[in-house]
């Protein structure tokens, strides 16, 4: 642990690095739009990137990307500023649904009361290899590939 004055927190040797919080006002369309503009990497490897985003993980990067139709294996510099700018939302919307449900038990995760979280039972990509893409009139099925020792689920026929 390590202690320092509210005003200072931004400096931090261990905070200043970090990207915005995905929740919060910093983090919005013009920001993503120019934090990926330069990216060659991989839209997924960009998103879980802390000095891009801070807090975003695996799990919530594999079904914003789902829900907004886009694969994780393309360069985040192709995207145009349109769907780029649309995935600011959805990002919101998988973590708003995934603090409603209390978060993602897929091993040793509780809450802090002990509870266990629920957001496993809705995913439409992660964990689901195999399976049937849930994107109505979608005859694509989930797959599973690696990305930087990751694992990444996604429909490859809608999600592009």
């Amino acid at each position: 642990m390590d202690l320092c004055a509210t005003d200072d927190v931004e400096n931090h040797k261990f905070l200043r690095n970090l990207g915005p919080e995905p929740l919060g006002n910093e983090f919005d369309e013009a920001y993503l739009q120019a934090a990926l503009k330069t990216r060659n990497t991989p839209i997924k490897s960009a998103l879980l990137d802390q000095k891009i985003i801070a807090g975003l993980g695996n799990i919530y990067v594999c079904e914003a990307l789902w829900r907004a139709h886009i694969a994780p294996t393309r360069k985040s510099n192709s995207l145009s500023a349109k769907r780029v700018g649309a995935l600011v939302p959805v990002i919101r919307d998988v973590l708003g649904d995934a603090i409603a449900a209390g978060g993602s038990s897929l091993k040793d995760f509780r809450q802090t009361d002990g509870e266990l979280g629920y957001f496993q039972h809705s995913f439409a990509a992660y964990g689901r290899a195999g399976e049937a893409c849930r994107t109505p009139d979608c005859k694509g099925k989930i797959s599973r590939i690696v990305q930087s020792g990751r694992s990444t689920f996604f429909c490859n026929r809608c999600q592009r």
